[in-house]
């Protein structure tokens, strides 16, 4: 008898947590808007929103836990659809000596506790590339926008269009990928243009359109990028303007952060798929981090940006291996 009561017992609260979990899809659905063609993927989507929901509870229910996790856009979305957003995934990286960058070789100077870019009015509002891979092109014209700000300029907002549409020629690959780094060879040459004058369509089709570069409506050139290496170095330049940074994102960690430190225990890889920026750093209860801005929307982690622990090697998620710098 109290077998049964047991077995009784742990198919009621199993029932009433599968009831939980489809009342908050149900929620989610509302909330994002979101649309399934058949029954069949309506029940895909909740199996992975379920997974994604378990994982979340578990690192919110984590005492040591050193951020917060959350639902978002991602969270019933298959990996492949995923994957379409990490644009470094499968492309080469640059060694350590390549000697087609200038690494910065300054003696790192001393630094502040805190900086931070947004305070000062040098940064442009947060972006969402959308449904394309297209990251890289964000991270470089947002570092280009910084720069132009605080070369004493009125804030101006860019076209990452341009350069998904227009600069193959150095290597980048539209919706499916490229580098920050070669998009500054190709703004060695041409200008970038606004977003008002090329606006950014790839985030809803997906794919890069034919190129409708007009060098008369341009704005600035790149006039050369260097890369720094170490932290200490990165802060240094960081302090005299935003940069481009590489970090692995394609992972839980990442995807569904909302707010805190992602720290050297919090378990995210190191094997970079995604450009971001980082437009200063801070410190929390002793822990150093850098403060990075997203190209996935405002309603992703903090207000569209991300905080991530300052460390030796390459770095919480990667973060230190591939920082550059855009100068105009």
């Amino acid at each position: 008898m109290k077998a049964f009561a047991a077995a009784l017992y742990m198919a009621m609260a199993q029932a009433e947590l599968m009831h939980k979990v489809d009342y908050d899809f149900m929620r989610y659905v509302s909330t994002h808007n979101k649309m399934y063609g058949t029954v069949e993927e309506f029940e895909l989507r909740k199996e992975t929103f379920a997974r994604a929901d378990a994982w979340i509870r578990n690192v919110n229910s984590n005492p040591e836990s050193t951020y917060t996790a959350g639902h978002n856009r991602f969270s019933d979305m298959t990996e492949d659809e995923k994957r379409v957003l990490f644009a470094l995934k499968d492309l080469p990286k640059p060694p350590v000596d390549d000697l087609e960058y200038v690494v910065d070789d300054e003696e790192p100077n001393a630094l502040p506790t805190s900086w931070d870019w947004r305070t000062q009015g040098a940064v442009t509002p947060v972006k969402d590339q959308g449904q394309c891979g297209s990251c890289w092109a964000f991270s470089s014209i947002e570092a280009i926008e910084s720069a132009w700000i605080i070369k004493g300029n009125s804030m101006t907002i860019m076209s990452e269009q341009e350069l998904v549409d227009c600069s193959s020629s150095t290597g980048n690959q539209g919706c499916n990928g490229g580098w920050y780094f070669w998009s500054y060879e190709w703004l060695a040459n041409n200008y970038t243009m606004t977003e008002a004058d090329y606006p950014y369509t790839s985030g809803t089709t997906g794919t890069e359109t034919a190129c409708a570069y007009n060098a008369s409506k341009g704005v600035t050139k790149v006039a050369s990028y260097g890369r720094t290496l170490g932290t200490s170095k990165n802060l240094t330049r960081i302090q005299q303007q935003p940069v481009n940074v590489a970090v692995a994102a394609g992972n839980n960690v990442f995807m569904y952060y909302t707010g805190g430190i992602i720290t050297t225990t919090s378990g995210c890889p190191t094997s970079i798929d995604h450009a971001i920026v980082a437009v200063g750093w801070g410190v929390d209860n002793g822990t150093q981090y850098y403060i990075v801005r997203n190209s996935w929307g405002t309603d992703w982690g903090e207000n569209g940006y991300v905080r991530i622990q300052t460390s030796g090697g390459v770095g919480v998620c990667g973060i230190n291996q591939y920082v550059y710098y855009p100068t105009l």
